[in-house]
């Protein structure tokens, strides 16, 4: 039995810095390069008296108002849930939780519109537009759920 033929071999190369130059072969298919995700937008190269700026491309920084608008707006439910069920047994307890309420809820309100128009002034620089909307949704359902609690609290006085 004969073995099977293989190709001929490359003649080497001319020596590099006194060593003969080695032929590899690849033992794998060479694969594509993939491209990166997210493809970012490339600015173009802003020119001054003749010369490029370097202009780096930066994540945008999270919005702090609005970080704190999702969480007075958490504050605020969770200090009206009690408020609803203490409000029926003590009007007294029932406006402090009413008063809690209504002053995280309006402090995410506010946090959250002012958080949305700061996201919007940056153009790309600030993040978080979802946690701004949201805080103003919770705030506005504290505020709500404050009123509810001051109105059974005042009922039952």
């Amino acid at each position: 039995m004969q073995p099977p033929p293989q190709a001929p071999a490359a003649p080497p190369g001319p020596p590099v810095y006194g060593y003969a130059q080695q032929q590899y072969q690849q033992p794998y298919p060479a694969y594509p390069m993939q491209p990166v995700w997210p493809q970012m937008a490339v600015p173009a190269p802003a020119m001054i008296d003749g010369f490029y700026i370097v202009q780096p491309r930066l994540k945008p920084i999270p919005s702090g108002p609005a970080i704190g608008s999702l969480v007075a707006g958490i504050a605020g439910i969770i200090g009206a849930v009690p408020g609803l069920i203490s409000a029926i047994f003590s009007p007294l307890a029932g406006l402090t939780f009413f008063m809690f309420a209504a002053l995280f809820g309006i402090g995410s309100v506010s946090l959250g519109v002012y958080a949305a128009r700061q996201i919007r002034a940056a153009r790309g620089g600030v993040s978080g537009k979802g946690l701004a909307t949201t805080g103003l949704i919770l705030g506005i359902v504290a505020c709500g759920l404050a009123l509810f609690t001051g109105l059974i609290a005042l009922a039952n006085s």
